[in-house]
């Protein structure tokens, strides 16, 4: 078996690994597309605790190609690859794949169905790399309880923010997406997110205006190349709140309390979403999210380190990497 192994920060080298055999409940899955995301990069670079050597790669799709007796998946099935499974061996019941254990750079991988998801047919491939995301976003509607007609104010127009703009639209809520980039909000435009607002000084008569006088019901800040100070959403709700904190990564967050303690404002935090993985695929196979407006670019799997270093050398420079898909095929 053919693997991308990172043998100590910044050393990642194709090597080889025994072969696979499948046992009564698990299945044999061909990995053949595999996504580069900002996690891989950080356990590259050595500013995200990962245990070496380690296979990276967190998401992936593949097509099963053996499938035990007692597994519920078949041959040929093309399965999503969780980056976030249980495990009742390790210490917190979790793993991560790409930072706790081996993730998917790599032509094979054995999965159970608590680390594998079947995909319909209208699914497509490019789809499938937003699950996480819609997944996300179905954990974040859930905590807070939101209602019909609610505005709820999104910190951070980056992938994620612009496809949890359109998963409250989805469940008839009223974001009001904010960021101090342009780019970022005319491409949510185009998404059909109405509300867009920079964040200036004059973000919370904007607010009012959207609301009809009012701050806002709700707010989400997503830490994900996110140049806005945390604490600032407090600003901004009203009374008797919920602030909700997404991270999926281990990077510190330091929000300062003092208004929302003023206010009642109650304050979540989420950094995984995998119980939502069904329902978030269900929500893309309804073609309920639209993500034309975000680049999607394709590479053989050959072009890994060379794309890991350059996007290393940004994330060290204190830069944000660029707002696009980059798929690699795994074809050994």
């Amino acid at each position: 078996m053919k693997i991308w192994q990172l043998a100590s920060p910044k050393n990642l080298q194709r090597s080889t690994a025994p072969d696979l055999k499948i046992s009564e409940n698990t299945a044999k899955v061909k990995v053949m597309k595999a996504l580069l995301s900002e996690a891989d990069v950080a356990s590259y670079a050595g500013s995200l605790k990962t245990k070496y050597p380690l296979v990276l790669g967190r998401y992936a799709l593949g097509q099963i190609t053996e499938a035990g007796e007692s597994s519920f998946m078949k041959k040929g099935d093309r399965v999503y690859l969780a980056h976030s499974f249980e495990d009742e061996l390790s210490p917190d019941g979790t793993q991560t794949a790409g930072q706790t254990v081996d993730g998917y750079y790599r032509d094979f991988v054995l999965v159970d169905e608590n680390q594998a998801y079947v995909l319909p047919p209208s699914v497509s491939d490019e789809a499938a790399f937003l699950i996480d995301a819609v997944a996300l976003a179905e954990r974040v509607v859930e905590e807070m309880d939101l209602k019909i007609g609610q505005h709820i104010l999104v910190m951070g127009g980056g992938l994620y923010g612009n496809v949890l703009c359109q998963i409250l639209i989805y469940h008839r809520a009223v974001p009001i997406l904010v960021d101090n980039n342009q780019e970022r909000l005319s491409r949510a435009k185009k998404c059909g997110i109405y509300y867009t607002l920079p964040f200036d000084e004059t973000l919370k008569e904007n607010i009012m205006k959207v609301t009809g006088g009012k701050c806002a019901d709700g707010a989400i800040y997503l830490a994900f190349n996110n140049r806005i100070e945390p604490s600032s959403v407090f600003n901004f709700l009203a009374k008797n709140t919920t602030a909700t904190f997404c991270s999926l990564l281990e990077k510190p967050l330091t929000v300062n309390l003092e208004n929302a303690l003023k206010n009642n404002i109650t304050v979540k935090g989420i950094t995984e979403c995998r119980e939502h993985i069904s329902s978030a695929i269900n929500i893309l196979a309804n073609k309920a999210v639209s993500f034309s407006e975000f680049p999607y670019f394709t590479y053989q799997e050959e072009a890994l380190p060379e794309k890991m270093k350059e996007y290393a050398e940004i994330l060290s420079s204190g830069g944000s990497l660029p707002e696009q898909l980059d798929v690699f095929r795994f074809i050994f």
